[in-house]
């Protein structure tokens, strides 16, 4: 029998946001973000005030230190725009935490990018659909023909 409780990673959830009852449901979508991944949210940390320096935000602060303690292995939060504005910047905070061993989740992307598709190549597109005809008893096209025939 396999612990599952040894499989699960400890995050910090981090909101930045002026409003209370925004971020009360930020956290709750930052929340149900980690329970889907089966993820243990360690700690909740809130910034009343997004337009801050990260760096000088009291709630960054500690999550730089529960990941400074080893207490959590990744940070999770709504979205990019909490933690820098600029793309840019916000990739290189994420790049920052990568080289530390930590990864950023990020619930929602309000980007409206898509999900990178996944990659395959021409013989597995071809292998699985010789599977999917298999299982379905689908013989192509020459064998309905001849039936007909």
């Amino acid at each position: 029998m396999e612990n599952s409780a040894l499989r699960r990673v400890p995050v910090v959830l981090y909101v930045a946001t002026g409003d209370q009852d925004a971020a009360e449901l930020l956290v709750d979508y930052c929340r149900q973000y980690a329970a889907s991944r089966d993820w243990i949210v360690a700690e909740v940390v809130t910034d009343t005030d997004r337009q801050a320096p990260l760096e000088s935000r009291p709630g960054w602060a500690r999550t730089l230190e529960l990941l400074s303690a080893a207490t959590v292995r990744g940070i999770v939060t709504y979205s990019a725009t909490m933690l820098a504005e600029p793309v840019p910047e916000f990739e290189a905070v994420r790049d920052r935490l990568r080289d530390k061993g930590v990864f950023l989740a990020v619930a929602r992307s309000l980007t409206g990018t898509p999900p990178a598709p996944t990659r395959r190549t021409p013989g597995q597109v071809a292998r699985r659909q010789d599977v999917v005809d298999a299982s379905s008893g689908y013989e192509g096209c020459g064998a309905e023909w001849e039936a007909i025939q």
